[in-house]
């Protein structure tokens, strides 16, 4: 595939983690897809499970109802209730289709999980870290989810980071066709 299409190529991103020494030779940028066929119990990354862009809401960040509404007044479907110690209660089931609220939030206390994004715009966080992962040999590692539960855009991504010189690896639980991997491995480091 050439590389204009490969730039192109969207995927949902659940987070791009910086300067990550666990996952991977070196210092790396760890880029989280969202989507898993399994439900593992243990789990490490829960919120990146869904095949969807999700909400997630952090109480303890919460200016509280009786200092902030906004959220509130912008949600129409009554997923929002006023809990009893005067801050927000979200039912994630109503909110399903209002993953607008999270602009109304000014601390964040509500958050949008998973971002349609592309290879290139992936690839251009990555490359911030680029003097890092020369000294240290480094460079991204695909995880998630299982990044292989959006195969055309993990390939991309590997194959945009091997046209840009980028060292790759891959977090994987292995839930995915035999050709996929066949296809990914000349990308991977």
């Amino acid at each position: 595939m050439s590389s204009l299409l490969d730039k192109k190529q969207t995927g949902l991103v659940f987070s791009v983690q910086k300067y990550s020494v666990h996952d991977g030779p070196g210092i790396r940028t760890l880029v989280f897809l969202k989507g898993c066929p399994l439900r593992c119990a243990w789990c490490s990354n829960p919120e990146s499970q869904n095949f969807q862009s999700e909400l997630a809401y952090n109480r303890n960040k919460c200016l509280g109802i009786d200092k902030y509404t906004r959220c509130v007044d912008h949600c129409s479907s009554g997923a929002i209730t006023f809990g009893e110690d005067e801050k927000i209660d979200l039912d994630h089931d109503l909110a399903r289709n209002e993953l607008h609220l999270a602009t109304a939030c000014p601390n964040d206390a509500i958050i949008v999980y998973g971002e349609e994004q592309t290879v290139d715009k992936v690839l251009k966080r990555v490359e911030e870290d680029e003097m890092f992962y020369a000294r240290s040999g480094g460079g991204m590692t695909l995880s998630g989810g299982e990044p292989f539960a959006q195969p055309d855009y993990a390939l991309a991504l590997l194959r945009e980071a091997r046209r840009r010189h980028i060292n790759t690896a891959v977090e994987t639980c292995g839930a995915t066709a035999w050709e996929t991997f066949e296809e990914c491995l000349p990308y991977v480091n």
